[in-house]
């Protein structure tokens, strides 16, 4: 796939392909492959698992470290939605009100990753 073409699949994604292609110093190649590493990212996992098990402590570690990487990479709809789910734990909301924010950073990284797989290749 084309740089255009990965670009554009991206972006309908929430991804800043140009600020974090910038990040990178334009090194398309070395965006492309933190991109693939964060396929591996086990951020995600550990947060469905600690929330599962009710460890709100572990899982805003893990939801806090997911927002880092997405914000680094510029998955920004991700980013915002583990924002909004490390202030939810941050300010003591509810286990359901945490349960469904947890839910929208499953779709945001879902989506990501599957862009991520589809355009660049794992």
């Amino acid at each position: 796939m084309e740089q255009v073409q990965i670009k554009a699949a991206l972006e309908q994604v929430g991804v800043d392909y140009d600020k974090g292609l910038e990040r990178f110093m334009g090194n398309v190649a070395l965006y492309h492959k933190f991109l693939v590493k964060f396929l591996a990212d086990g951020s995600y996992k550990a947060f469905v698992n600690e929330l599962a098990t009710e460890d709100l402590g572990a899982a805003e570690k893990s939801v806090h470290t997911l927002k880092g990487t997405a914000g680094n990479l510029s998955l920004m709809r991700l980013f915002a939605a583990a924002d909004e789910t490390v202030q939810a734990i941050r300010t003591g909301k509810s286990l359901d009100e945490i349960r469904k924010l947890a839910e929208q950073v499953g779709e945001c990284y879902d989506e990501a990753c599957q862009a991520i797989r589809l355009s660049i290749g794992e």
